[in-house]
């Protein structure tokens, strides 16, 4: 009698092949996508979870449509990703968000249409139900608040103590990254 042969079942998703010499956007790992929803979530509004049927450019990213903004992630080192995104935000007018994710930390880059350069190294800072994109150091850099209008900038920080500072990172971020790596 011949062994018995077990047949097991497996969610592929089928990728189309891009064509040779495309820039495609890298794998969005399940501890990166949890952290783009909390912040889609938490910046809110109307979510498109799958933008890419709209907008060229825009695979792995979650679109804000309200606030005219694409969260896009990776967890690939500075400047990788920064080509792409930038791409996506001059060819469709969008303000992008890109988390970095590594193994223990969570930044951000900030790409405006209405700006020629990038916002590098932000971290989020939360108080009062509001979210903001600080830097991570204090260069003269603007602030960057959520709001339902998009991501406004300002000279002025939000926060009035570095006690405060603190408090609003940490209030931002109150999950431990060192268990997602786990994950």
């Amino acid at each position: 009698m011949p062994p018995k042969t077990r047949y097991t079942s497996m969610n592929m998703s089928i990728m189309s092949r891009p064509a040779g010499g495309a820039q495609t956007p890298p794998l969005v790992r399940d501890a990166l996508r949890r952290r783009m929803l909390a912040v889609a979530y938490q910046i809110g509004g109307l979510i498109d979870f799958e933008p890419h049927h709209r907008l060229s450019g825009a695979e792995g990213g979650i679109l804000l449509m309200e606030r005219n903004l694409l969260v896009m992630g990776t967890s690939q080192f500075r400047p990788l990703g920064w080509d792409l995104a930038a791409d996506a935000c001059s060819r469709h007018g969008l303000d992008i968000l890109l988390l970095r994710f590594d193994a223990y930390q969570l930044s951000f880059d900030i790409c405006m249409h209405s700006r020629s350069s990038w916002l590098s190294h932000y971290r989020g800072w939360s108080a009062d139900g509001e979210l903001w994109f600080v830097p991570c150091v204090d260069n003269g850099s603007p602030y960057v608040r959520a709001s339902q209008y998009g991501l406004l900038l300002t000279d002025h920080p939000p926060f009035a103590s570095a006690r405060q500072r603190e408090a609003g990172l940490a209030t931002a971020c109150p999950w431990d990254v060192r268990m997602e790596v786990e994950a």
